[in-house]
């Protein structure tokens, strides 16, 4: 649809079902419409006015239980957030993928001639964007000339997965504008996995994309991480009488992949040594009558690392029967002992290497002393070491909450999170 037109149609309302049924809520109808006829405007400044366009949008995550179990094919609990990024896309004859990010600087454009991995491109927007051109063409689809605008409100550096909302927008754009949607949501979760793995050079597992894709409250089964196992979740928080909400620490993911990277490597070395390709493949009894031997050739932390391994996805399970049967007092118990465990064994609530500075782990004591006598529960958000915590908080608590957590940390520190039931898809055009 040419955007001039679909600017209209956003503004008469047209649409406004869409957005309701994407983020709820339909208060915050007006907001969408702004944001959306905000974002092709500046389409339209850096790419031309009437152009042919379609928008496609995909949720951030938060992970509710499964801290670092995917990449050692375990389980996860995970939610879509509403919180996300748009993409609009129109189609162009160049055979380049040009990309305007907003907020950012200028990114290199991706010349589809030219799609081989490069160490020029990790750690970089244009990296990530290369990967998945690439891996779609791998996977016998087609990537043909795009122009991209993208904006995104999943905060950076928040342990929401910001990186996996653009991704999948990306993707989602160029499964519908050359593809018409062969791929299946985590068939383009797996591509985008890929292309953060090979091109951007960081070793992620594939829940980020995956619950980013899929959408809804979801248990991830990654025994076999080539064709994961999605199981809807009917996690209703409004019949808990809960909000869910992040706690920013106020300290920055930057330069924190070596510390991401040594969890993963840290749980292989130990599989390894049994001949087996994680610890999904090895039974908690063979880590534990090893324990000895093991102190020797992978040292302590890893060990306690693989241990939270498995307790964390036994914690899994009794999440989803606590969420399945409605049993509120399970499912806090559940993510508080998860909070804790990756605290105690999987030591990610601080940077090893500069123990003096522990903003997450304070994060976490102020949370608890707060809700653990009102019936509310507070664990690590995401990849740890940094970002933020994640609190379910008795709603008619929450206010009183967040001022005291704003004493410690800085106001606006605590933001509600809502749930979205839609995973990566095409808004309109």
């Amino acid at each position: 649809m040419l955007s001039g037109i679909l600017k209209e149609k956003i503004k008469n309302g047209e649409y406004d079902g869409c957005f309701e049924k994407i983020y709820g809520g339909s208060a915050e109808i007006a907001g969408y419409q702004q944001r959306y006829i905000s974002a092709i405007e500046k389409f339209e400044e850096k790419y031309g006015t009437d152009r042919e366009i379609a928008i496609y949008s995909a949720p951030g995550r938060t992970e509710i239980c499964g801290n670092h179990t995917d990449h050692n094919c375990g389980l996860i609990v995970a939610a879509a957030i509403s919180d996300d990024t748009v993409c609009i896309a129109s189609k162009n004859s160049e055979n380049v993928v040009n990309i305007v990010s907003d907020g950012y600087e200028d990114i290199p454009s991706v010349n589809l001639e030219k799609l081989r991995a490069v160490i020029s491109d990790e750690g970089t927007t244009k990296g990530l964007v290369k990967g998945i051109c690439a891996f779609i063409i791998k996977e016998g689809g087609r990537c043909e000339g795009l122009d991209l605008y993208i904006t995104s409100n999943v905060l950076k550096g928040s342990g929401l997965s910001s990186s996996a909302s653009f991704e999948n927008a990306v993707a989602a754009a160029i499964n519908g504008e050359y593809n018409d949607n062969k791929f299946t949501a985590v068939e383009l979760a797996q591509i985008s996995q890929k292309a953060e793995n090979e091109y951007f050079g960081k070793p992620c597992g594939v829940m980020d994309q995956t619950v980013s894709a899929v959408g809804g409250t979801v248990c991830l089964d990654l025994e076999d991480s080539t064709n994961p196992k999605v199981s809807e979740l009917p996690l209703d928080l409004n019949a808990f009488g809960l909000v869910l909400c992040t706690v920013d620490s106020r300290a920055s993911h930057d330069d924190l992949t070596e510390e991401y990277a040594s969890i993963t490597r840290e749980m292989k070395e130990i599989s390894q040594i049994f001949w087996k390709d994680s610890l999904r493949r090895l039974d908690l009894a063979t880590l534990v009558n090893h324990i000895s031997f093991l102190r020797d050739m992978v040292g302590d932390r890893a060990i306690l690392r693989g241990m939270h391994f498995y307790m964390e996805c036994k914690r899994v399970e009794d999440l989803c029967r606590a969420t399945e049967t409605a049993d509120k007092d399970l499912f806090l118990q559940k993510i508080t002992e998860s909070g804790h465990s990756s605290y105690e064994y999987l030591q990610n609530a601080y940077v090893s290497s500069n123990a003096r500075q522990q903003p997450m782990a304070v994060a976490l004591s102020v949370a608890q002393s707060f809700l653990q006598d009102i019936g509310g529960a507070w664990r690590l958000q995401g990849g740890g070491f940094a970002g933020s915590i994640q609190c379910f908080v008795p709603k008619d608590r929450y206010e009183e909450f967040a001022k005291y957590m704003e004493t410690v940390l800085g106001e606006g520190c605590c933001k509600v999170i809502a749930l979205r039931s839609e995973g990566a898809v095409k808004v309109m055009g």
